[in-house]
């Protein structure tokens, strides 16, 4: 019977112990380490304007522009200035869609642009940290996806 309460004890203890640890790292300060984060020189709307012109000067395809802002102030609700650019181009993706299809989970490509304190905010996935876990190797991207990092990062800070 001794044995049986230690077990339990010991048992008890480690599912607290697992629980307690679980609370302590929540999953959300692993991804800034994945994330660029750039302070644009420009003001929101600006900076908004200045990527997708960019962007579409290069050929990429715009597919989407989420205003998060406008979203939230319909439902009544209020938050900072937050919009998401998705964009890219299937010349460019679908090889790598081909070689692994769940990699289409990363594409198009989406940067965020927000307004925190006033200052403006260019937010992007690092491309090593997109392609990990997948059949893509950084050579296969380092002049399409990995370029746009530096682009984003010109076009906001020159």
């Amino acid at each position: 019977m001794r044995k049986l309460v230690k077990y339990a004890t010991l048992a008890m203890l480690i599912n607290v112990a697992f629980a307690a640890q679980a609370d302590m790292k929540p999953v959300t300060d692993v991804l800034p380490s994945h994330i660029h984060y750039v302070e644009s020189k420009y003001s929101f709307d600006n900076t908004i304007e200045r990527l997708v012109n960019n962007f579409k000067q290069r050929g990429m395809t715009i597919f989407a522009i989420i205003d998060h802002q406008k979203a939230a102030k319909e439902t009544q609700l209020e938050m900072q200035p937050a919009t998401v650019i998705v964009f890219g181009t299937p010349k460019a993706g679908t090889p790598l869609m081909l070689k692994d299809p769940d990699f289409a989970l990363q594409l198009p490509l989406k940067v965020l642009v927000t307004e925190v304190n006033g200052k403006v905010r260019v937010v992007f996935n690092d491309t090593k940290a997109l392609i990990s876990g997948s059949k893509i190797s950084f050579e296969q991207v380092e002049n399409s996806l990995a370029k746009v990092e530096g682009l984003i990062q010109k076009v906001v800070t020159e």
